[in-house]
């Protein structure tokens, strides 16, 4: 078969083994709160022993997939930065569970798009090469406190609210100022002499 043949890939997908995955996928994120999102991968290991070795148990996700002994998982989203704290590219063997970790700080509010991709990477003519095994995608509630939306919109309009309200108020501060420290002056003294 000729390496540029597509049956050359069709062959290597056919001998992938499977296993499973059990990752993290919280319904809401605080604004500009970080969190840890983790991924678990096993070709051994159960869903429900995956989801039990999640740090966080709030909201899981598993799946059974193809995978080869070396995996790529890639998390992106445009509303969030994205930080991976382990490789992205890692090395899977049955006698361990492969974890990836990502801290991921929400930096727009409402609903946003999170996606994570698996990839085994595989040997194409001496080339090693991404095959995208599954993508997920979920949609994350990013939340903002009040105290966040006056601190955000003050950074946002401080020329503005200096233009329009204490640039007008300045007079009418300064005549209070003056007001205050005349009152503060000692009062004259009645038994001094003249």
């Amino acid at each position: 078969m000729p390496a540029t043949s597509l049956g050359v890939v069709e062959e290597i997908v056919s001998n992938l083994e499977w296993g499973n995955i059990a990752f993290d996928t919280p319904k809401k994120m605080k604004f500009e709160e970080p969190k840890t999102i983790e991924l678990l991968l096993s070709p051994t290991k159960s869903v429900q022993e995956l989801q039990s070795s999640l740090k966080s148990r709030e909201q899981t996700e598993s799946a059974r997939i193809q995978i080869s002994n070396r995996m790529e998982a890639d998390l992106s989203g445009l509303g969030f930065k994205i930080e991976a704290l382990v490789p992205q590219e890692q090395a899977v063997y049955r006698g361990k569970t492969t974890q990836w970790k990502w801290e991921v700080t929400p930096t727009k509010d409402g609903g946003q798009n999170l996606y994570l991709t698996l990839s085994a990477i595989i040997n194409v003519s001496n080339q090693k090469v991404p095959l995208v095994i599954r993508t997920f995608d979920k949609t994350i509630e990013v939340e903002v406190s009040v105290g966040q939306r006056i601190s955000t919109f003050v950074a946002g309009n401080w020329q503005w609210l200096w233009a329009s309200i204490l640039v007008p108020l300045s007079p009418f501060l300064w005549k209070w100022y003056q007001k205050k420290r005349g009152k503060k002056q000692p009062p004259n003294n009645p038994g001094a002499a003249d």
